[in-house]
């Protein structure tokens, strides 16, 4: 589990990095995400273009943590407001006192993200999303997955 886990940051940051070194114009965004009501943890948000972001989630608040990769598209990008599908991939894992269980899981939705500072052009740029979506993680012991919804804040530079 623990190699699993190493393997999806390590290919997460590379993807990142490569990313970055490519494209001078990227937005990173730094923040909060929640992935249904049972898993929310820390993210980091690059927008590769105007249209495909990478997104990395380690959602270790709550009874279920990920660490998951999520791919971005932004059908509508507009000044104020995107709207984006998704899809996700990453290590699910539960316990208790008794059962410990990882397991990979996969998601996929759509939302939309909204820029604050439409609300006063003095503000600073934080950006709030919305999402709908499907999660299909299996665990054995745990009813978890299925319609999610997620919510995020995250402050971009």
């Amino acid at each position: 589990m623990n190699k699993t886990i190493k393997r999806l940051i390590t290919t997460s940051l590379l993807i990142v990095g490569t990313q970055s070194t490519l494209n001078a114009k990227e937005t990173i965004g730094v923040g909060f995400q929640s992935s249904g009501f049972s898993s929310n943890g820390l993210s980091l948000k690059v927008d590769l273009t105007d249209k495909y972001t990478v997104q990395g989630i380690a959602g270790f608040f709550g009874d279920v943590s990920n660490y998951s990769v999520r791919g971005l598209y932004k059908f509508q990008n507009k000044k104020n407001y995107s709207l984006y599908g998704y899809g996700s991939v990453g290590m699910w894992k539960w316990n208790d006192t008794i059962f410990d269980e990882s397991v990979v899981g996969y998601g996929a939705g759509g939302g939309v993200e909204y820029d604050l500072r439409a609300l006063s052009p003095d503000f600073i740029p934080l950006f709030v999303n919305f999402d709908l979506g499907m999660d299909f993680v299996n665990f054995d012991h745990y009813s978890y997955g299925g319609f999610t919804t997620g919510l995020g804040l995250h402050y971009k530079f």
